[in-house]
């Protein structure tokens, strides 16, 4: 597996924009696959956020991720934020999210990012917590994460 910067993969887009489409977006209304593209387009950045990054398998896109910039403006003290991790269902259970969430932290520390935060559901806490980050707020049925790099 080999994980890459989406800038030098511009080919993935589509497919993961189809795939937060139908795994997040979908569910909100005026959405649609092209709206997301456009979104996911903003993360063809090498060197300064929003950077998106994808996984492959024999060339085969198998899973994708972004760090960005103050994603939930109810948060404003939360700068940089992981977001969008992603394994199609074929590909679950062979540690990608862990390597995707290995691969966001390298590249944070890279750009000097004092912290990560990210918002998941209650089953995904464990793997974020192995990880290193700890749950700082609840929001309804979602959880509000931090990693410190200071």
């Amino acid at each position: 597996m080999k994980i890459s910067l989406l800038a030098d993969c511009p080919q993935d887009v589509e497919v993961i924009a189809t795939w937060y489409f139908q795994q997040w977006e979908s569910k909100k209304q005026n959405a649609s696959v092209t709206t997301v593209v456009e979104k996911v387009r903003l993360g063809l950045n090498r060197d300064c956020i929003p950077i998106a990054f994808v996984a492959h398998i024999d060339e085969e896109p198998v899973g994708a991720g972004e760090l960005k910039y103050r994603e939930l403006l109810e948060y404003p003290g939360y700068c940089y934020w992981l977001d969008g991790i992603y394994v199609p269902q074929k590909h679950r259970g062979k540690g990608l999210s862990t390597r995707l969430i290995e691969f966001a932290k390298s590249k944070a520390i890279e750009l000097k990012l004092p912290a990560l935060y990210l918002r998941c559901e209650d089953h995904n806490v464990k793997l974020y917590e192995n990880r290193g980050f700890q749950v700082i707020e609840t929001e309804q049925s979602k959880f509000i994460m931090e990693l410190r790099f200071s």
